[in-house]
């Protein structure tokens, strides 16, 4: 039955996924299978635990092609971005902060609970640290799922429309291509090298590690010979894989748990807007990093998503990698310690 479920749920993903990407829309691959499983669990109301291994394959899968995108000149523009990176950080944990207060200001969520799901983290990372200081794990897990789901669904297409990537992509195409025209063989070493650094990373229980791992072993293996690559279908193959796997955490139960969290998410939307936009703002007039580059850096979503979707738009993804990676260990590592200190 488990296996049946399996193989419906990414049928239903695969062909969402292919139907959205047909349209053109931006990350297609991702946004149809998302809202194909989105849809097909919730009118199943099974539950379904999506297998940890291969929810950990498709992390380094996503790794392997965000990590191909750091390149040697790439990854030499890297040591610019300590600034902005401190910005970004100190910006995301004043806005959970403030807006923790507003939500449990105005709606029945304790502090914690509202600071938590604030948080521009991961969601299952988030919830179950919640716990430990008294949070609402299942609220806290709701929200920080409809962050993730408004981020991909809203923000590419706004962000796209508002600064006309399409003209990036088309300049970004002509210097990508030719670092693709790789052999087999390069796709298989890069694959093994993606799995080797996921699984180290996993074994030092580094946050995020399958995908960090993946792409710090790809970007290596840029460093040293420039020739890291996939094949052309492993992109769409993944988007639609990661949306899958997002739309599954979604069940019957957490539509008919969203009535009382109506008011809570609609402050969490406008937390996304502002912590996007007036960030980029900064990003962009104080670091002189261009909208497009900071708008994506500074949208949380997680890291696979955002870079995925960076890199079908042809932005500077090395940069967008760089700055949610840090983002997602600054929430990982401070924002537990900053949950004490109120406490």
């Amino acid at each position: 039955m488990a296996i049946l479920y399996f193989l419906l749920l990414h049928g239903v993903g695969t062909l969402g996924g292919l139907f959205f990407k047909r349209l053109h829309i931006p990350a297609g691959a991702l946004i149809g299978s998302l809202l194909a499983v989105m849809g097909f669990t919730a009118l199943s109301s099974a539950s379904y635990i999506y297998p940890i291994n291969l929810r950990m394959g498709i992390q380094m899968l996503s790794g392997m092609v965000i990590g191909t995108r750091f390149t040697r000149k790439d990854i030499k523009t890297l040591k610019t971005m300590v600034q902005p990176v401190i910005i970004l950080v100190i910006m995301l944990l004043a806005i959970n902060f403030a807006f923790a207060k507003i939500m449990s200001a105005t709606t029945d969520l304790s502090f914690m609970t509202s600071f938590f799901a604030c948080a521009p983290g991961g969601v299952s990372d988030l919830a179950l640290v919640a716990v430990d200081f008294g949070a609402q794990l299942e609220q806290v897990a709701i929200l920080q799922l409809f962050r993730l789901v408004s981020v991909i669904i809203i923000f590419p297409p706004l962000i796209r429309h508002l600064l006309s990537i399409n003209n990036i992509k088309s300049k970004r195409t002509d210097i990508i291509l030719p670092a693709r025209t790789n052999t087999v063989k390069m796709h298989l070493i890069s694959l093994f090298s993606a799995c080797i650094g996921g699984l180290l990373f996993l074994i030092l229980h580094i946050p995020a590690g399958a995908i960090l791992g993946a792409i710090f072993a790809i970007a290596l293996l840029n460093l040293a010979t420039d020739k890291a690559s996939y094949p052309t279908f492993l992109k769409s193959g993944v988007q639609i894989l990661a949306g899958c796997y997002i739309g599954s955490r979604v069940t019957f139960q957490t539509f008919l748990g969203g009535s009382i969290l109506l008011l809570p998410a609609a402050i969490l939307l406008l937390e996304l807007f502002v912590m996007a936009f007036f960030t980029a703002f900064v990003l962009h007039r104080f670091c002189r990093m261009n909208w497009a580059t900071a708008l994506f850096s500074s949208t949380p979503g997680g890291i696979s998503e955002m870079g995925l979707i960076s890199e079908e738009l042809g932005l500077e993804t090395p940069k967008i990698v760089l700055m949610h990676t840090v983002r997602i260990l600054a929430v990982l590592g401070v924002l537990p310690a900053l949950a004490q200190l109120i406490a």
